[in-house]
Order: C-alpha cells, then sequence, then structure tokens
C-alpha cells in the first residue's frame, strides 16, 4: 500500500516556506535539531527540496490566488466505520487520488495547507503519492485489539505538531508568498520545535475517541498480501487510517518471536546431543512441550525433565515462553513457542511453517502465508495428528 510518509509531509512543508526565499541560519541551530530534519527527510531520501530560485517564482505565479480561497476540494467524508473508511482508502488508491488518501489520514485543516504548500513546491504530493493506478482488492478485516487512550493520544501527536505551525502561520497572516526571511525563521524553528518537544509541552486540538489496531487483507494484481492500520474516530471529522508505522511494529514483532521459536529450537538440539551421547534411547516420534499437558508420544524410557534441564542451560529465557518441540528419532524437528501471558505472536521455526507428514521418519513441513491465524494449542493438535 503507499503510505503517507511523515518525510513528505515535512519535505513539503520545509520545502514551501524557503525554497528559494531566504536562507534560515541553521548555525544557530543546535544539533539535535539538525538531526531531526534529516532522520524525517531520510525516510525518502530521494525527494531532494530543491533551492533554486527560479523554481519557486514559476511556482508562485498563482500563488495569491491560491493562499487566499478556501481549497476547492471535498473535505472529509463521514465513514459509517472504520471498515468502511478503510475500503475508501484502498479504493483513493486504486484510482490514484492521493488528495482522498491525505482526507482519511489526516484532518481537514492541515490537508487544506498540504495542499497549499504542495502547489508553491511544485506540488510535489502529487509526485510522491501519485502514480499509476492500482488494483488492490481487499479480502478481510480483522479486528487485532483496541487502542487505548494513551495510545490514541500518541497518534494525536502528528496532527497537535501540525497544528502548531498552521497556528503560527495564521498569525502571520496565511500568505506564504509574503513573509519576510525572520518570519520565515521563525516558522522554521517553530516546525522543528514542534517535532522534537516533549508529549506534554504541545497544545493538544485533536481527541480520538475510539481506536482499533487491524490487519487487512487483501489482493494486488491477483496475488494476496496484507498491511496493517491503526484506525480512531476523530472528534469533530470521522474515522482516519493510520499505517505509516503499523506494517513496522507487527512484522518485528513476528521476527522476533520467530528468533525465540529458532533459539529454543537450538537449545533442544543441542541437549538432545548431549543426552544421546550418555548413551540415552531417543527414538520414536514424538513432543515434548513447556509443561506436561504439551507432551505426547514421549517413549516411557525417556527422561523429559532431564531434556527441559538441559536445554535451559542453552537459553535461558526459556522458562518465560509456553512452547513445544517435535522430536524424530533423537533430532528436534520443529518448535513453536508463545509467552506464558498469550500475547504477541506466537513464533515458529522453521519459519512460517505448519507440520505436514511424517514419512520414513522425517518430518515434512508446508509454507503457510498467515502463521498468526493459528493458536499455540491449534499448532499443538495439528502436530499431534501428524505424528499419528
Amino acid at each position: 500500500m503507499k503510505r503517507i510518509l511523515a518525510s513528505v509531509i515535512a519535505i513539503t512543508i520545509i520545502g514551501a516556506l524557503f525554497s528559494g526565499c531566504g536562507n534560515v541560519d541553521e548555525s544557530k541551530n543546535d544539533g539535535d535539531k539538525v538531526s531531526t530534519v534529516s532522520e524525517v527527510k531520510s525516510d525518502n531520501d530521494s525527494n531532494d527540496v530543491s533551492d533554486d530560485t527560479s523554481d519557486s517564482e514559476d511556482s508562485s505565479a498563482d500563488s495569491d490566488d491560491t493562499l487566499s480561497s478556501e481549497s476547492t476540494s471535498d473535505t472529509s467524508e463521514e465513514y459509517s466505520g472504520y471498515e468502511d473508511a478503510l475500503r475508501a482508502y484502498f479504493d483513493a488508491s486504486n484510482e490514484n487520488d492521493y488528495e482522498k488518501m491525505l482526507r482519511i489520514t489526516y484532518p481537514d485543516k492541515a490537508v487544506d495547507w498540504m495542499l497549499k504548500f504542495s502547489q508553491l513546491n511544485g506540488n510535489v504530493l502529487e509526485e510522491e503519492l501519485g502514480g499509476n493506478k492500482t488494483n488492490y482488492v481487499i479480502t478481510d478485516i480483522v479486528k487485532e485489539s483496541q487502542l487505548k487512550d494513551d495510545e490514541l493520544d500518541q497518534l494525536m501527536l502528528s496532527y497537535d505538531q501540525i497544528a502548531g505551525l498552521i497556528d503560527k502561520l495564521e498569525e502571520y497572516g496565511g500568505d506564504v508568498e509574503a513573509l519576510t526571511d525572520e518570519q520565515r525563521e521563525e516558522l522554521y524553528y517553530t516546525f522543528m520545535a514542534q517535532t522534537a518537544a516533549e508529549e506534554d509541552s504541545i497544545e493538544h486540538r485533536y481527541k480520538a475517541t475510539e481506536g482499533y489496531d487491524v490487519t487487512v487483507y487483501y489482493t494486488k494484481d491477483g496475488e494476496p498480501d496484507e498491511d496493517y492500520f491503526y484506525v480512531y474516530y476523530l472528534d469533530g471529522e470521522g474515522w482516519k487510517v493510520n499505517n505509516t508505522m503499523r506494517k513496522y511494529v507487527k512484522k518485528a514483532k513476528q521476527t522476533q518471536s520467530n528468533a525465540t521459536a529458532k533459539s529454543v529450537y537450538v537449545s533442544f538440539a543441542s541437549a538432545l546431543v548431549d543426552i544421546e551421547i550418555t548413551g540415552a534411547d531417543l527414538r520414536g516420534a514424538y513432543i515434548i512441550g513447556s509443561d506436561d499437558s504439551m507432551n505426547y508420544n514421549v517413549p516411557s524410557a525417556i527422561d523429559v525433565s532431564e531434556i527441559r534441564k538441559t536445554a535451559e542451560t542453552y537459553f535461558d529465557e526459556i522458562s518465560k515462553y509456553d512452547y513445544f518441540v517435535i522430536i524424530v528419532d533423537g533430532g528436534c524437528c520443529y518448535t513453536a513457542v508463545n509467552k506464558k501471558d498469550g500475547k504477541g505472536n506466537v513464533g515458529v521455526y522453521p519459519i512460517s511453517k505448519i507440520p505436514k507428514a511424517l514419512n520414513d521418519h522425517e518430518l515434512e513441513t508446508e509454507d503457510v502465508s498467515r502463521i498468526d491465524k493459528y493458536s499455540l494449542d491449534d499448532l499443538f493438535e495439528h502436530a499431534k495428528g501428524v505424528i499419528g
């Protein structure tokens, strides 16, 4: 999915304010603030803002009319629910309607100003967010969890930061072309102060009263894929969607869970080698779990507690997880884990696979597109069926 990146907004605002309109003396700025600009731009480092004065003059030919008039575009629609808003977002992406995508993501006043800034800066928003039409078809929308109040407040920060800059601009009359160099410099520092400020020092303008963490499954030109969104109801404006960071957070959590599963796998593989060296008979196909409720088909001669205890010496955090391990003739073949509190993603190793069959004393696995469909109990019951 196309993402409304923070870097696009920063480039739009800074570019419109300062391209060809005098230089901001960055020597006055402290190191932390300068690095903040660099980090924002690095999200999309192919999109440099030109400092050429001719670009500013050409793009500002009609700026007086642009800035003095209200936006002629439609404002945000009132969607009946978050699923309706998500479908509208996908439709807008399919139609290459970047303005509608912005309005489903940001408050109307912020979007109006973004569009004005963009026009003054060579319509950078169309360049960044536009492109060829796509063919996304939603197949499922899954509500993962409800967002807490503090999570919603955190999501409002970007809105509040943009509002602080707009307030200052309106204080100067709202005409970007008429700003003095001193006013531009002050607006620059206002923007940087907003992005670097602590949350409790920012004036809060926006309030979300309801929100969810949602996974959207879809096809793109017939190929299955998925994306992750925060959706929330913004007081006075309706449902908004945000997927700038959600996908990376979700994938990072899954990666961590899979890494834990691999650690359990390695610890049991090592423990089994150690125990087999002592002459223990580990033959057979069976399952050993973090507690006896997840043991299955273990030969009576095998000391499960000894295997667990030895595995702990290789992975000292194993006690924090519920897990099971499939063992075939003394070899570790498959692991699945989850935190003991049941929160987070189930991790598996080999990654993105589930047991398929046991043939000639070898465990076969198969790929699955969505390991998150399975709970640890689901996978354990499935593994039992494969072991037989």
